[in-house]
């Protein structure tokens, strides 16, 4: 699907949403809209990124990702909803677990801990509908996020110790918890 058609289906998706919970369809529609958004929102991060590490390299993608990443994630976001990716090792600080994410990254630490399946989350609090989904560490991953003089080589270290002073985003393996995507709808009256 072209970028254009993906933009033009998440807005309408967005518009159409009714923010009301009043019922479990009302949680499982909720689901739904967070998984066509954190798809749609990862595809165009995915994309993006691959196309930066054809023509840059991986140097290159670190500081794509430094600069970019952020909007991104937010692209498919509106007034209603935002959109955003976090963790309890983050690279940038803007992506570090509020105390209410905190409460949902520990349950999915305790479900992959016993090798359980790690489903979507709908919290709701303060009119608000909170929905999370685990990221799990993929393999092409850990050339910027794996272990420091083995996958990540010497020269990126570099790149993200210049651009992240304060990084604590390496270490995983495939198959890791990296994080969660956290997407918020706001309910309206």
């Amino acid at each position: 699907m072209k970028k254009g058609t993906l933009i033009l289906l998440a807005l309408s998706f967005i518009a159409a949403c009714n923010y009301n919970v009043q019922n479990e369809k009302d949680i499982v529609d909720y689901t739904a809209k967070g998984d066509s958004l954190v798809k749609i929102t990862f595809d165009t991060l995915r994309s993006t990124l691959v196309k930066t590490i054809g023509g840059k390299g991986l140097a290159g993608a670190l500081r794509f990702c430094n600069t970019e990443a952020l909007a991104l994630t937010s692209l498919y976001a509106s007034g209603d909803v935002t959109i955003t990716r976090v963790s309890d090792k983050s690279r940038n600080p803007k992506n570090e677990l509020s105390v209410l994410d905190k409460e949902q990254w520990d349950k999915y630490k305790t479900l992959v801990a016993k090798n359980d399946s790690v489903k979507p989350i709908i919290v709701i609090q303060n009119k608000e509908v909170n929905y999370y989904k685990p990221i799990t560490m993929q393999g092409m991953c850990l050339n910027c996020h794996g272990t420091p003089k083995k996958e990540i080589p010497e020269n990126l270290l570099a790149v993200i110790d210049s651009l992240y002073p304060a990084d604590k985003a390496t270490e995983y393996k495939i198959g890791d918890l990296r994080g969660m995507w956290h997407v918020v709808f706001k309910q309206k009256d």
